[in-house]
């Protein structure tokens, strides 16, 4: 697909790339963003066409998507690399404080994501536990879930801390990692194909 003939539906691509990227390169088992619902809001931003092309969309991103909620004109998305996640979900520590939280006992991905999707829904706050799908240390969601006064924003982070920052800040240098590799590669490239191209050999690498 080229997509040099939309430039709009180009530059979407551009920020999710850049801002998905830890999930593209398999570091990181999901991404979470807020895109706007283009078929209530007429243009404006960027990121307005995500509901028009979807297909176009996850099929040069290499990813799933579940919308998680939409409302007030915008949709949450919840971006995951199937393999990544449902791996990270089944490690013996997280499945155990998932079934804690009242999620199903099982190996499979669906179950666990119909229930994140129910419960995204249900109230006006997401769940903490979302955190374990975005691929946060289960320390410093379980911190905040138990005492989120406690928790520490750190410079530059991407979360609340609980406890020893040391694992965490090196789960978020890896996150930034990717992204900046992403952006170089749509920064060194000719043009934006060149670029999807590379960043497709990049993940059939990973």
């Amino acid at each position: 697909m080229s997509q040099t003939k939309c430039p709009f539906l180009r530059q979407l691509l551009q920020y999710l790339l850049v801002k998905l990227a830890p999930v593209i390169l398999r570091v990181k088992p999901a991404g979470m963003l807020r895109l706007t619902n283009c078929r209530q809001l007429a243009g404006g931003r960027q990121y307005d066409l995500f509901c028009v092309h979807q297909r176009e969309v996850m099929e040069s991103l290499k990813l799933e998507c579940r919308i998680l909620r939409s409302e007030a004109g915008e949709s949450v998305v919840l971006f995951f690399d199937r393999a990544r996640l449902a791996r990270a979900l089944a490690e013996p520590e997280a499945a155990e404080f998932l079934q804690s939280c009242g999620y199903p006992v099982t190996q499979e991905l669906e179950p666990l994501l119909e229930e994140l999707i129910a419960r995204c829904r249900s109230g006006r706050e997401f769940p903490h536990e979302i955190g374990i799908f975005l691929g946060y240390p289960l320390k410093d969601v379980r911190g905040f879930i138990e005492n989120s006064a406690a928790c520490l924003a750190v410079p530059r982070g991407l979360w609340r801390v609980a406890g020893d920052p040391a694992e965490s800040l090196r789960v978020m240098e890896q996150y930034r990692c990717a992204e900046q590799t992403i952006q170089s590669v749509l920064e060194r490239s000719v043009s934006f194909d060149r670029a999807l191209s590379r960043i497709h050999r990049v993940i059939a690498a990973a």
